[in-house]
């Protein structure tokens, strides 16, 4: 068994962590180990895991790295959905080589190092570092603890039956009049602005950018606080009114391609003649691509703070600590007694599919809660549960370990298109570069250059691809051609030639199944079903692709898109009838508006709090 999945991984065939978990689980007991995994989570519950591995002193050298990867991955897993206080392992303490690889995860995992010093798997660790920081246990810090068999305590997982979702969902779209509220989706590649006034869908604004290049906290920040100040301001002008020229320059501002400087240029403008007329914010929701707790963002280790953390020049900690306040600088922008409400972006996703389907004739399919998935610059993931709270998880599944093969594309750099190495940790076979646009770009240059020559060679005559030194990477500069480039693998599924992107798209759907796997053992969710956001979903050939590839290792698994269909409430129903915009762009965007009128309820469920 381990010698085939070696065999696979040499010939850059993947090996699912789905699939090397079965077949330990189903070896002879006298041919395997049993470790049982007691994680304690933050708010100090717990849950139990079973890792059974084949015995140690059996195997040869690959074999051995093989089965220590797949422990790592386990535990690496684990800890970026779950985070914890501690994780406890019970095994057979006489096997010196069994606590020997556990021992080993204080070093992998850099328990006692510093957060600067911390690569690989370790970066899930300053995560939850700052996740109990963000709860006032700073002194705290996680640790890894081994203990003999014979000490495995009994242990009740908690759970609770009670279910209020459906209420809490429904009054999240209701009691917007008289309320300005901004909702805001934040990216890798873009930010979706939309503001709602008086129960009307006001204004809807789309801007481009590039945060992971970003070397300051101050240049991830102003450009989110400036599009807020933006849409208020537009939306006050067409409430009040003024001269034409302004409405010109407004009009300029709110295009897609406008300039950061013209943009700051016209709100100066604007609100210095607007003066009073200004609304005040009643809300402002977000949607932001980190771990948020307590409307604080407390990850610290995702793409879009890379060009930060990679800064020589700053101590990122420190700077980082100005993106974690962003709620506190956004605060200003409201009216005494406003509220702003921030998750990550793969819950805002879940709340936003909740919120809409508690708003039709099927509400009652929420009661056991939502999990979501968005398909972008990378995998979003977000659970709503039965009770209409957002649990405090790291949940970053775009982290996690579903491939332990693939030698042949671990070897090129993180950067390189052909990877699949992660471009934030370095660690291989995660979800980054599999369910997101990474898997596409990657995919694509793999069935491409094997079986398509000319779709292969399409990709460099569109300049979408650029050789620095031997690596290939996505053009950024003097465009940033990551968009383009989705978009062109996307429109090739559409074209008579494109059976072989048709395919690529497949194999995401492969990924998410195993991604289904993955999440419903780790997390337990009541609900079965997915629903996906994003942009590799927006078209139907790729979406129904996508169902194809799942369904080829899950029969029946319902999968939902969120597309116009979805349109249920009020404000969707309003951006569904936008000639400019559609529901499967905006949709987190309006989402965000809801979850921060639910700020405003003062018996409302603390979500992320």
């Amino acid at each position: 068994m381990l010698k085939k999945f070696i065999e696979q991984a040499k010939k850059g065939q993947a090996v699912f962590i789905t699939d090397a978990r079965e077949a330990f689980a189903a070896m002879d007991p006298a041919d395997k180990q049993s470790i049982i995994c007691i994680l304690t989570l933050v708010d100090k519950s717990q849950r139990l895991f079973d890792l059974s591995i084949p015995s140690p002193s059996a195997l040869d050298k690959d074999q051995s790295d093989f089965v220590i990867s797949y422990i790592r991955a386990e535990v690496y897993n684990t800890l970026s959905t779950l985070g914890g206080r501690s994780m406890t392992f019970y095994a057979k303490t006489s096997n010196k080589d069994v606590v020997g690889i556990l021992e080993s995860l204080n070093e992998t995992f850099g328990t006692g190092q510093k957060r600067t010093a911390r690569i690989g798997y370790a970066k899930c660790v300053n995560v939850i570092d700052r996740m109990l920081g963000a709860l006032a246990e700073a002194d705290t810090k996680f640790e890894f603890i081994i203990k003999d068999i014979s000490e495995k305590p009994e242990i009740k997982e908690t759970s609770t039956e009670s279910s209020s979702g459906v209420e809490v969902f429904q009054r999240a779209a209701e009691n917007l009049e008289g309320k300005a509220i901004c909702g805001m989706d934040i990216g890798g590649t873009d930010i979706k602005v939309a503001m709602a006034f008086d129960s009307r869908l006001a204004c809807l604004k789309e801007y481009d950018w590039f945060p992971e290049k970003f070397k300051t906290a101050s240049q991830l920040n102003n450009p989110i606080c400036l599009l807020i100040r933006l849409v208020r301001a537009k939306t006050s002008f067409d409430i009040a009114g003024g001269n034409d020229d302004l409405a010109e320059k407004l009009t300029q501002a709110m295009d897609k391609g406008a300039s950061y400087e013209l943009i700051e240029k016209t709100v100066a403008e604007a609100e210095a003649a607007l003066s009073e007329k200004i609304i005040a914010l009643d809300a402002i929701g977000l949607s932001f691509p980190d771990v948020v707790i307590k409307d604080k963002i407390v990850g610290g280790e995702a793409t879009k703070t890379r060009g930060m953390r990679e800064n020589p020049e700053i101590d990122y900690e420190k700077e980082f600590a100005i993106i974690t306040n962003l709620d506190q600088q956004l605060l200003k922008l409201c009216k005494a007694g406003g509220v702003v409400k921030n998750t990550n972006d793969g819950p805002m996703a879940a709340y936003t599919a909740a919120v809409e389907i508690a708003g039709s004739a099927e509400a009652e399919t929420v009661k056991n809660g939502v999990f979501a998935h968005s398909l972008g610059t990378e995998l979003g993931t977000g659970w709503v549960d039965h009770t209409g709270n957002i649990p405090k998880l790291p949940l970053e599944c775009y982290n996690l370990i579903i491939d332990l093969g693939d030698f042949v594309a671990k070897a090129y750099p993180a950067d390189d298109v052909r990877s699949i190495n992660n471009v934030n940790t370095g660690l291989a076979g995660t979800l980054q570069k599999y369910t997101s646009q990474g898997g596409v770009f990657r995919l694509g240059m793999k069935y491409f250059r094997q079986d398509k020559a000319d779709l292969y060679q399409e990709i460099f005559d569109k300049n979408l691809i650029e050789e620095r030194g031997d690596m290939l990477v996505v053009r950024t500069k003097p465009n940033d051609m990551r968009k383009a480039f989705l978009e062109h693998m996307m429109e090739l599924t559409e074209r008579p030639d494109g059976e072989l992107a048709k395919e690529i798209f497949r194999q995401v759907g492969l990924f998410l199944a195993i991604t289904w796997f993955e999440t419903q053992r780790i997390l337990k969710p009541k609900t079965a079903a997915r629903t996906l956001f994003g942009r590799l979903v927006k078209r139907k050939v790729c979406f129904e692709m996508i169902k194809e590839g799942a369904s080829t290792r899950i029969k029946n698994l319902q999968i939902d898109v969120a597309d116009s269909t979805m349109a249920n409430t009020s404000l969707m129903k309003q951006l569904e009838e936008n000639p400019h915009f559609t529901v499967a762009q905006f949709a987190q965007a309006i989402g965000s508006i809801y979850y921060g009128n639910m700020g405003l309820q003062k018996d409302y469920i603390p979500n992320s709090r």
